[in-house]
């Protein structure tokens, strides 16, 4: 193990020990710059034949850091008494000028202010500046006003360390955490989009071959109309893969190319497509749909879509009316279908709404689905500013009253 893989994985230990997270060269910093200071001093004693006393008083002062090498951990005041009552016998019994064993301290003050709590630290900064001051007041320490301004120094560069790397540690974990959000929250767009395609294609293959059974089964065999429907059928089904490829390619990018997404530009064709497939299905459209905004038309269109392929899934046989009120203050899309089944059974895909629902919420609205006068409704509002809102206020709203909303239909078979 090289000796930056062997810090780093000291520094690994601290943070889950719960100390903050430093880089590899901050501990790297500490490590050699205290081993430096301890063999310094013992080389400044060779001359007065100290030099084996010297060595176990530094092995004694140097036994916190041995065992934090060694993945364990002192609490923070006997790592204060170990290492500095050493350094005083050190000083007292074999003292040298300038000596460098103090220098080993100074170390540690920083060590325990990057590691350690302020209440702790502080404690334990006062009680090495406590041996500084009995060491001058005996006579074996000259100048030691200087000794306690750098052991002050170093705490307090410690101290700056720890505050810096917590909020450091603190807006990593934030950042991850939006991350983690944004990565769920585009899976679950990916799960609505492919949900959306499936569900679509699949209704509209099943209607294809359900006109073409029918053909088979009439008396009069009309093998041409059979053919058609099979036909259509297949066409869409391979449509369906390429728009669920397009999907799947994470934000419609393949090979380079960006493909566009549907937007209330492609709602007629969408509603045609159905009606082609054999659904009973009309269309009032109000409005300039390219007004709307990319997101929201997307929403828009994925709601008609979604409510077609209800309606396709749970009443083939029933009528169906799409009205779609675009325009530049608003936006409202309402889907009707009659039951033929009791109310409540058909349309009531709870997936679908879900995905309805879910995308309304992106956009800033809300929604509903519910039985409206014998059938079943689904409204879709924006308010004035453009943010899509999806309500569904299906209660007392009638077959008439949506008759009364518009002009123009286009029906189709």
């Amino acid at each position: 193990m090289t000796a930056r893989a062997l810090i780093a994985t000291l520094a690994d230990r601290w943070a889950r020990q719960g100390y903050p997270q430093f880089v590899w060269w901050i501990p790297a910093v500490m490590y050699v710059s205290s081993t430096f200071a301890f063999v310094a001093a013992i080389v400044q004693r060779t001359g007065q034949d100290a030099v084996l006393p010297a060595w176990g008083l530094v092995a004694v002062a140097s036994l916190p850091w041995l065992v934090d090498a060694l993945g364990g951990r002192l609490p923070w005041l006997p790592t204060v008494v170990i290492a500095t009552a050493p350094v005083g016998a050190l000083t007292v019994l074999y003292p040298v000028d300038y000596d460098f064993a103090l220098f080993a301290l100074v170390m540690l003050a920083g060590h325990l202010g990057s590691l350690e709590r302020f209440v702790d630290s502080a404690i334990g900064v006062a009680l090495m500046a406590a041996t500084f001051v009995g060491l001058s007041v005996t006579g074996h320490l000259p100048g030691v006003g200087f000794w306690l301004t750098t052991l002050v120094i170093g705490w307090d560069i410690g101290f700056i360390m720890r505050f810096q790397q917590l909020r450091i540690d603190e807006q990593e974990r934030a950042a991850s955490d939006r991350q983690s959000r944004a990565v769920l929250a585009e899976r679950q767009r990916i799960a609505r989009e492919v949900h959306d395609v499936i569900a679509h294609s699949l209704s509209v293959t099943l209607l294809h071959l359900s006109a073409a059974r029918r053909s088979l089964e009439d008396e009069d065999v009309d093998l041409g109309e059979a053919t058609d429907a099979l036909r259509d059928a297949e066409s869409t089904g391979r449509q369906a893969m390429a728009d669920i490829r397009q999907t799947v390619g994470l934000l419609g990018v393949v090979a380079g190319e960006v493909h566009a997404t549907p937007d209330a530009r492609d709602i007629p064709a969408l509603v045609q497509q159905f009606a082609d497939a054999g659904l009973r299905v009309t269309l009032d459209l109000t409005g300039d749909p390219a007004l709307v905004t990319p997101s929201v038309g997307l929403g828009l269109y994925r709601i008609v879509q979604e409510s077609l392929a209800n309606v396709a899934k749970h009443a083939p046989d029933a009528s169906a009316r799409v009205v779609v009120d675009v325009r530049r203050t608003r936006q409202r899309v309402r889907v009707w279908n009659s039951l033929a089944a009791p109310a409540g059974s058909a349309g009531a895909d709870c997936a679908g709404i879900r995905g309805m629902e879910e995308r309304a919420r992106q956009l800033g609205g809300t929604l509903t689905a519910g039985p409206a006068d014998q059938g079943w409704l689904v409204d879709l509002q924006t308010p004035a500013n453009l943010r899509c809102r999806l309500g569904f206020p299906a209660k007392g709203l009638t077959m008439r009253s949506l008759q009364s909303l518009g002009s123009g239909v286009t029906e189709s078979r």
